[in-house]
């Protein structure tokens, strides 16, 4: 019995097809001659009618119209009549005339009498079809990203380009689709590169963070092109899944900073030797100076930043009196010019012309620019002018008498006055060392040569020139000597140019040449070559062979300003400029020097802002302890989070902020937030570990360094031990009785001392021998090339035996791939620092910080 079919009864049977029938999850339906026969609930619903309406209804109801009905029949006849199965998908019409996408099953009830009726089996298939097509829109919409974006993208798997939009391939040169299953090598100049890079992404991709960086390839056609490069891999624990990138061209961006960078080198330069006091004002506080500024009040530089005006004024009316005059004009947007008596730092009063103006400032402060001259041995001259015209208009009056009977003696006593009064004026308009017309000379001469000029219509230029190398000569030989090489210069100066020209002396070492009535530019270079002509051959001077050799800014009337002040500027600007492209040559005055200044001051004002807005940050670079695999401290590293540019690295602001003296502030914020961020770890249950900090030159040379060391660690409760300060060779070797002082009060504290950029400077074994340094870390220049270069391989070797035979702790920097690893653990070196374990890293992944990969796997 168990083999034998069931049998059900017919009853039973009918029941169980009937209640298949009505539960069925699609709708079914029994046609015959082109009516609505029989249906589920389902199907009839399906339709929006109820059951008893939908029976006996005409087929038509179900399609869109006619020629639906009819095309759908024409197409399902012949299948049906064949006996097969007929399957499609098409809209149907529900009973309020909407459409649905339905998929359609039919096949005759008796195959061999189709005529007989069909039975239907129909699904709406709606919600899918609304699916497919918004993943199909998706699709396409992904696609036309991929196509059209402005930036390159990549997939890449197994380091091979998968797949690449046409922007990627315009930026390499490279035809349409010929990227595609070729090796990511071509964007490297070497296989070391290429594999050094790979490991860098795999340790990246391993550690769960994107991949960045900024690389010079060489496009097909040989032409160099920067490329910021970003990439994620799809699945971090399946290397084999690949990664995404994206590529963007940063060319011009770099070749604009580059020379953003080299306009404010220049411009720097400009700032420091000008010739002009230059002060910049906020609030009436100094915020910086430059060194003749601070020259003329007999100040350090650094000593007036953050103090008030006030210092510079005799008394407080003096102080009001100018503020309330200069401010009125400067605050309408003018130019503030005129003459003031004010106090020198021992306190004696003298005179300078000021010139001032407003600078546009987003902070709602009040910034000023301040340009001061000392002109004093002018005014001193016009005073004496002025006794000795009442000495000799009191001698007239007293001897009236005597004239009066003496007509014969009367003509010698009016000679005796006009000789005595052009004796006075030679001596206020002349230069009391070589003779030369003096300041005040000079402008007078100059105003004149620009009326005439103006009115004849031909030009005047105005030579700025200045002895290269000059102090030397006073400070190795002495003044005296410096004299009489002034006097000489002045000689041939003067036998180089017109007797209608005029040579002025304007003091020390600086000289103006004005050249009368020249048709073009070109007269001016001639003058200029003749110049330089005439100071090449040497001048002996006591015995001593002297050389000399001419600065030489020139700015052109009316090109380049139409009056005495903006001429004489312009033309020290391009003196300064002469002086930054290598000395003993002359250079034009050009407008883009003035928006090199301006771009300067911006910059600095940018910086400013920054540390006012708490835009400064550390990152944190791991040490590693390679015997033990241990991290065996930290450096805090500050970078700049610009709102426009992003994260700015330290190269590019520190110069800035180490001339400005900005550097101060931002090395004590250094201190306090790297120790604070220490403690925080700590109470978090990270390792004691000592974090390492950089002190700057100027921050070293504070008098006030060891007691903001003592406050900081008090104020952030940190032990001295878990601090150590990286100073420089150079830093160290400038002062060695006060540096050495200095660094034993330091270490007396128990702040660990490290010499960083080791073998770059000038140190002396006897004097490393008296630092109480604690360490020494090579420099990453000698590391870089260690693998292939001899010399860098010995430099390191005596560096490592140095540090062993003096006790010495040791570090190398800047380790990038396992082959520097190996030689520099061939040498003894035991503790590293670089790319090779980890990247600067900000607090927020202080994993990768405590806990980096010290073991390199495959290569992403």
């Amino acid at each position: 019995m168990s083999g034998s079919p069931i049998v059900l009864p017919p009853k039973k049977a009918v029941l169980e097809l009937n209640a298949i029938f009505e539960n069925a999850t699609v709708g079914i339906l029994f046609s015959h001659h082109r009516r609505l026969i029989q249906a589920n609930r389902l199907c009839a619903e399906m339709f929006g009618y109820s059951l008893d309406e939908f029976i006996d209804q005409p087929a038509l109801i179900l399609y869109a119209d006619q020629e639906a009905y009819s095309a759908l029949g024409r197409e399902a006849g012949p299948v049906l009549a064949a006996g097969s199965s007929f399957r499609t998908e098409t809209q149907l019409r529900r009973k309020d005339g909407s459409l649905f996408w339905c998929r359609v099953s039919a096949k005759a009830v008796d195959p061999e009498h189709p005529r007989d009726g069909t039975l239907w089996i129909i699904e709406d298939i709606s919600e899918d079809r609304m699916m497919i097509a918004a993943l199909e829109s998706s699709t396409r919409e992904l696609a036309t990203i991929f196509d059209t974006a402005s930036l390159g993208i990549a997939v890449v798997r197994n380091r091979t380009f998968m797949r690449c939009n046409r922007r990627l391939e315009e930026m390499l040169d490279a035809p349409e689709g010929s990227l595609v299953s070729q090796s990511t090598r071509r964007l490297f100049g070497s296989d070391e590169e290429f594999l050094r890079v790979g490991e860098q992404i795999q340790a990246e991709f391993a550690a769960g963070a994107a991949h960045r960086r900024e690389q010079l390839c060489l496009r097909r056609d040989g032409m160099p092109v920067w490329l910021r490069i970003s990439g994620s891999a799809f699945d971090q624990t399946n290397p084999q899944a690949g990664s995404v990138w994206l590529v963007e061209d940063i060319t011009a961006t770099r070749a604009t900073e580059e020379r953003a960078r080299q306009a404010f080198d220049e411009q720097q330069l400009i700032f420091d030797n000008a010739a002009v006091g230059i002060l910049f004002v906020r609030d009436q506080m100094v915020q910086r100076c430059n060194r003749r500024l601070a020259e003329i009040f007999g100040y350090q530089a650094e000593e007036l930043a953050g103090r008030s005006t006030r210092v510079f004024y005799l008394n407080q009316e003096d102080y009001r009196r100018f503020g309330a005059e200069a401010l009125a004009v400067v605050m309408a947007g003018g130019t503030h010019i005129g003459e003031s008596r004010v106090r020198h730092r021992d306190g004696h009063a003298f005179w300078v012309r000021v010139t001032g103006h407003r600078v546009d400032s987003d902070s709602g402060s009040v910034d000023l620019i301040w340009i001061f001259e000392d002109v004093t041995e002018r005014h001193q001259a016009e005073e004496a002018l002025l006794r000795a015209r009442d000495e000799l208009e009191q001698r007239v009056v007293e001897r009236t008498a005597e004239l009066a009977s003496a007509n014969s003696q009367l003509q010698g006593e009016v000679f005796e006055r006009m000789q005595a009064e052009q004796r006075i004026w030679d001596i206020a308009h002349h230069d009391s060392l070589t003779g030369l017309p003096n300041r005040t000379l000079l402008h007078d001469r100059l105003e004149q040569a620009l009326a005439q000029a103006q009115r004849g219509r031909y030009r005047v230029a105005v030579m700025f020139l200045d002895l290269d190398r000059f102090k030397i000569v006073n400070d190795t030989l002495g003044h005296a000597i410096g004299d009489e090489l002034l006097k000489h210069v002045a000689a041939r100066l003067t036998s180089a140019v017109r007797a209608v020209d005029t040579v002025s002396r304007l003091g020390g070492d600086e000289f103006v040449v004005v050249l009368h009535e020249i048709a073009s530019p070109d007269d001016a270079v001639q003058v200029a070559e003749k110049i330089r002509g005439a100071l090449a051959s040497a001048v002996t001077i006591d015995n001593h062979l002297l050389h000399v050799t001419p600065s030489i800014g020139i700015s052109i009337f009316p090109d380049d300003g139409d009056e005495v002040f903006g001429l004489m500027k312009s033309a020290d600007t391009a003196m300064y400029h002469a002086k930054a492209a290598g000395r003993n040559n002359f250079q034009f005055f050009a407008r883009a020097m003035n928006e090199q200044a301006e771009h300067f001051f911006t910059l600095e004002n940018r910086l400013r802002q920054a540390i006012e807005k708490g835009e400064l940050l550390l990152h944190y670079q791991p040490l590693i302890d390679w015997p033990r695999r241990a991290v065996c401290g930290m450096e805090a590293l500050v970078r700049w989070n610009d709102p426009e540019h992003g994260i700015i690295a330290p190269h590019e602001f520190i110069s800035i902020a180490e001339e400005t003296g900005l550097i101060v502030p931002i090395g004590e914020w250094v201190l306090a937030e790297a120790l604070r961020q220490n403690r925080a770890w700590q109470q978090e249950g990270r390792p004691l570990l000592p974090v390492s900090v950089n002190l700057s030159p100027r921050q070293f040379g504070q008098k006030d360094l060891v007691e903001t060391l003592r406050r900081i660690l008090a104020d952030t409760g940190q032990s001295a031990r878990l601090l150590e300060l990286e100073i420089t060779e150079s830093t160290l070797m400038r002062d060695i009785d006060e540096t050495t002082a200095k660094l034993q009060e330091i270490a007396a504290m128990g702040v660990r001392l490290a010499i960083d950029d080791f073998g770059t400077g000038y140190s002396s074994l006897s004097y490393l021998k008296r630092f109480p340094v604690h360490k020494l870390k090579i420099d990453q220049s000698f590391v870089r090339d260690l693998t292939f270069d001899p010399d860098d391989a010995a430099i390191v070797t005596a560096i490592i035996g140095l540090a062993k035979s003096l006790g010495l702790d040791m570090l190398a920097e800047g380790v990038e791939t396992r082959e520097q690893l190996d030689v520099l653990l061939g040498l003894g070196c035991e503790k590293f620092q670089g790319y090779l374990f980890a990247r600067p890293l900000p607090p927020a992944n202080a994993d990768g910080i405590f806990r980096p990969p010290l073991q390199q796997g495959a290569q992403a």
